[in-house]
């Protein structure tokens, strides 16, 4: 529950926010095929967008498909991204990018 809330309120900050335009800014779900956390995180995520009124539309995408010299295969997963931001404020992953344990 208070991971759907975290959520919300992070959404309702950029999504709902002063935003210029909002439709512009992509959601993106990071995940991997052996994060176990996923499928939480995805009915929490669609749980907090119905909740905003907002559709539950993202792209969900799988580090293990991206290249090598993508920044966004230092994010943990599962990670949401909105606009290219961690929605909970996790800062961008630095160069050279940690090898996956």
């Amino acid at each position: 529950m208070l991971v759907r809330l975290g959520i919300c309120a992070c959404l309702a900050a950029g999504v709902v926010g002063c935003s210029p335009a909002p439709a512009a800014k992509q959601m993106v779900l990071l995940t991997s095929g052996s994060c176990v956390n996923t499928p939480k995180m995805r009915a929490n995520l669609d749980a907090a967008l119905t909740a905003l009124g907002k559709p539950a539309s993202y792209t969900v995408i799988d580090l293990d498909t991206l290249p090598a010299s993508d920044i966004r295969r230092g994010y943990p997963t599962p990670t949401v991204l909105y606009g290219g931001t961690d929605v909970f404020d996790m800062p961008t992953p630095e160069r050279p990018l940690a090898e996956p344990t």
